[in-house]
């Protein structure tokens, strides 16, 4: 007696897919708590970050952005931000991102 078996292609992922993820695993969480990159920033380096956000020359609502944000989140406009004026690269802030997870508040 023969049977047949039902494959249910949308359940497969593919190659690729697991390379994706498993890249994003080592790049950390897709967001942390602004107070968990603090810790892990420091003090000094981030009251200087500050600092340069609140310069007036700086549109407006950026400096609102980093002045209002609870959480960061991987790739947006307020992370990036916060990134160049702490002058990191994309390698530092994968590493931010993961180490910051690890801040337990």
């Amino acid at each position: 007696m023969m049977t047949t078996a039902t494959i249910d292609y949308s359940r497969l992922v593919k190659a690729a897919d697991i390379r994706a993820q498993a890249e994003a695993r080592a790049r950390g969480p897709a967001q942390v708590s602004v107070l968990q990159a603090m810790i892990v920033i420091g003090e000094e380096k981030w009251a200087e970050a500050m600092a340069i956000a609140e310069d007036a020359s700086y549109p407006w609502a950026m400096r609102a952005a980093l002045r209002g944000a609870t959480m960061l989140v991987r790739g947006s406009e307020t992370t990036d931000t916060l990134a160049f004026l702490l002058g990191l690269s994309p390698e530092e802030t994968d590493r931010l991102f993961v180490e910051a997870a690890e801040v337990r508040l």
